[in-house]
C-alpha cells in the first residue's frame, strides 16, 4: 500500500513543478532554485534565535472550527496551522510525516476485520495548558464528525466518511484504539483525522457533550465562534480576529522535538494579489503563498530585490458547481447542456495560461493529470467544449424551446435564468464568470454575476445560496474520502445537494477496500457517474506562487498540503548571520 501510494504521489510531483523545471518555463529564482531537485529541503539554513515574521493570506475566514462544512476551507486551515492537532502532513516529496507534537509513531493497523487502528501518543502531548490529550478527545472528534444526531444533534460536519464508520474508541494512557464498523475498509485508514478540539475545554464551558447531543452541538458552536486559547502545535494564539489576522507566539507546552526559534508569527489578510506583492516589496510582510497568481504579479516580483519566488501547480483545483435544488438545474439535461456550452479551454486561455503557458485542462476530479490513476472523463464528452449546437440539441430533445427573442424556456414554459457566484477578490473567477455568462447567453440563458466577500464563501456554500458557483477545492494526495465528501447524498460538503443513489453506491465501493490500486479504480468508476450527473465541471489545477523574503530560511512551498508553505511552521526562522 505504501509503495502504491508513493508511486501515485511521485506522479503528482512533476505537475506541481511544471513552471519550475518540468515544463517549458523556469520562473523560480534565488533561494528557491533548489526546490526543483530538493523540494522538501530547499531554502534550508541555520536559524537565528528569535525574530518575527509576517505572512500574508489572500483570503479570510469566519469560523475557528474545521470540523464544520463552513470551516472546511484552506483559509481556516492556514489560520489554525500553528495549533491544530492534525494526524500529519504530506511534505513536498509526497511523504506523510506524522505530527510529532501529538503522536509518537505512525498509526498501526492491528486488525483488518473489523478495521482496528492503534494510536500511540507522544510523551507530554497536551493542549497547551498542561492538560494531556486523552481518549476523550478522540471520542469528542468522533461525535463532532459522526453525522449522527444521536451523538451531535444539528451538527453540520464537513465530512462524515470516517466519523460515521467508527464503532468504538478505547484508550489507556498513551495508547488509543479506534475500532471501525464492518462496513469501513478505507485504503487511507492511516491518514484519517482523529482529533480536533479539546474535550476538557468543552466540559469547562458547561457542555455535557458525552451524554447530551444538543450540548455536543452547542460545544461545536462554541469552538466555531471562539478564538482558540489551546494548542497542540508549536505556537499559541496571542491575539486574533476572525477574517483579519492571527498573531502566534511559541507554545512552551509543545511536545514536539523541533526547536522553535521565532518569537512571533503573524498571519494577516491582505486583499488582492497586487497589494500582497506591493507589501512584500515594501518590506511590510515577509512572504505569502496565495492561491492565485497573475502575470502582472510575476513581473513585479522579477524586478524586486531580496525576494525569491516560484510558480507551480498548487493543491487547489478550480471548478464550477451547479445547485441541483434550483428549479431549473434540478433537471440533469439542463445541467449537461450548461456544461456543454461552457468553453473551458477558452477560460484557461483567458486566465491561467498567462502564468503557465503549458497548463492542461483538468479531466478528473480526484487525480492529477500526471497520476498513474488518471483517466480523462471528459475527452469523449461535450462538457466543457463550448459546443452550443450540441447543447441546443440536448435541450430540444428534452422539450426545451426558445422564445421569439431567443430566450430559453423549459418544458413548463418558464424562462431559464441563473446566477453565477464567485469570490470578489479572485480576478480569475470573475473572468470565468464573465466567459460562462457569454457562453450561456448564446444558449439563450441570462446569467447574473454575483460576487461575494471571501469570508462569506463558506456561508454561501453551506446555505446553497447560488445557482452556479466557481470555487476551489484544496486537496492533497488522498482521494478515498474525497469522493464521499464531494458527492455523497447528505454530505456537508455536497453544497449543490446532488442526490444520486447510483453514485452513492459507487462511493461506498470506493470506501470498501484496503487495497490502494483497487480503491483508485473504484474512484474512477464513481467519477464516470459524476460526469453523467453534470454536477461539477473541473477547470485546472490552479497555478500558485510562493514569494519569500531572502532573510527567511526553511520556508518553501508545498503542493501536497493546503497549508502550503506553512506546513513546516515550526522550522521557519530568520537566517543566522
Amino acid at each position: 500500500m505504501k509503495r502504491h501510494h508513493t508511486a501515485a504521489v511521485a506522479a503528482f510531483a512533476c505537475t506541481t513543478l511544471v513552471l519550475a523545471g518540468c515544463g517549458k518555463n523556469d520562473v523560480s529564482r534565488s533561494s528557491l532554485d533548489a526546490c526543483l531537485t530538493d523540494p522538501a529541503g530547499c531554502n534550508a539554513g541555520e536559524r537565528a534565535e528569535g525574530g518575527e515574521i509576517t505572512w500574508a493570506l489572500d483570503g479570510s475566514w469566519g469560523t475557528w472550527n474545521q470540523n464544520t462544512s463552513e470551516g472546511n476551507n484552506a483559509y481556516v486551515s492556514m489560520a489554525l496551522v500553528g495549533l491544530w492537532p492534525y494526524t500529519g502532513q504530506f511534505d513536498p516529496n509526497g511523504d506523510f510525516i506524522v505530527n510529532e507534537g501529538v503522536f509518537a509513531s505512525a498509526p498501526e493497523l492491528v486488525k483488518e476485520d473489523p478495521v482496528t487502528v492503534e494510536y500511540r501518543l507522544q510523551a507530554g502531548a497536551n493542549w497547551g495548558d498542561g492538560t494531556d490529550i486523552t481518549v476523550d478527545d478522540f471520542i469528542y472528534h468522533w461525535y463532532a464528525t459522526s453525522g449522527d444526531a444521536a451523538l451531535c444533534e444539528g451538527c453540520d460536519p464537513a465530512n462524515t466518511t470516517r466519523g460515521s464508520q467508527v464503532e468504538s474508541i478505547t484508550g489507556d494512557g498513551s495508547e488509543v484504539t479506534v475500532t471501525y464498523k464492518d462496513t469501513y475498509h478505507s485504503a487511507e485508514w492511516q491518514y484519517e483525522e482523529v482529533l480536533s478540539e479539546p474535550a476538557h475545554v468543552a466540559e469547562a464551558q458547561g457542555f455535557d457533550w458525552q451524554n447530551d447531543p444538543v450540548d455536543m452541538k452547542a460545544a461545536e458552536d462554541y469552538f466555531s465562534a471562539t478564538v482558540p486559547t489551546w494548542s497542540t502545535g508549536p505556537f499559541k494564539i496571542d491575539d486574533a480576529k476572525a477574517g483579519e489576522y492571527v498573531i502566534y507566539g511559541p507554545n512552551d507546552d509543545w511536545a514536539g522535538d523541533t526547536e522553535v526559534t521565532l518569537d512571533k508569527v503573524t498571519f494577516r489578510v491582505i486583499d488582492g494579489l497586487d497589494n500582497i506583492v506591493t507589501a512584500l516589496r515594501n518590506g511590510e510582510i515577509d512572504g505569502a503563498s496565495p492561491f492565485s497568481v497573475t502575470a502582472e504579479a510575476i513581473t513585479q516580483l522579477e524586478s524586486a530585490d531580496g525576494i525569491s519566488y516560484a510558480v507551480a501547480g498548487g493543491p487547489s483545483w478550480e471548478h464550477i458547481d451547479l445547485n441541483t435544488k434550483n428549479e431549473f438545474l434540478s433537471d440533469p439535461v439542463l445541467r449537461q447542456a450548461v456544461f456543454t456550452a461552457i468553453d473551458v479551454e477558452n477560460i484557461i486561455a483567458r486566465t491561467y495560461a498567462y502564468v503557465q503557458s503549458d497548463i492542461e485542462r483538468k479531466g478528473n476530479h480526484l487525480f492529477r493529470n500526471s497520476s498513474e490513476y488518471y483517466t480523462d472523463h471528459y475527452a469523449a464528452l461535450g462538457q466543457g467544449t463550448g459546443d452550443i449546437e450540441m447543447a441546443r440539441r440536448l435541450l430540444a430533445e428534452a422539450g426545451y424551446e426558445w422564445s421569439a427573442d431567443g430566450l430559453l424556456t423549459n418544458p413548463d414554459g418558464k424562462v431559464v435564468e441563473l446566477n453565477f457566484r464567485y469570490s470578489e477578490s479572485k480576478e480569475n473567477r470573475r473572468i470565468t464568470g464573465e466567459l460562462a455568462q457569454a457562453n450561456l447567453a448564446d444558449l439563450g440563458i441570462n446569467v447574473e454575476l454575483k460576487s461575494l466577500p471571501d469570508a462569506d464563501l463558506g456561508t454561501v456554500l453551506g446555505e446553497g445560496d447560488f445557482d452556479m458557483i466557481d470555487f476551489g477545492w484544496s486537496s492533497d494526495p488522498l482521494f478515498v474520502g474525497a469522493s464521499s465528501q464531494y458527492w455523497e447524498t447528505g454530505s456537508g460538503s455536497n453544497f449543490g445537494s446532488l442526490e444520486d443513489p447510483a453514485l452513492d453506491a459507487l462511493i461506498a465501493e470506493v470506501n470498501g477496500t484496503l487495497d490502494y490500486d483497487d480503491a483508485a479504480e473504484r474512484a474512477n468508476a464513481a467519477m464516470t457517474r459524476v460526469v453523467q450527473d453534470a454536477y461539477s465541471l473541473p477547470i485546472v489545477d490552479t497555478p500558485v506562487a510562493v514569494m519569500v523574503s531572502d532573510r527567511l530560511v526553511n520556508v518553501r512551498d508545498n503542493w501536497a498540503s493546503q497549508q502550503r508553505a506553512a506546513y513546516n511552521l515550526a522550522e521557519w526562522g530568520v537566517a543566522a548571520e
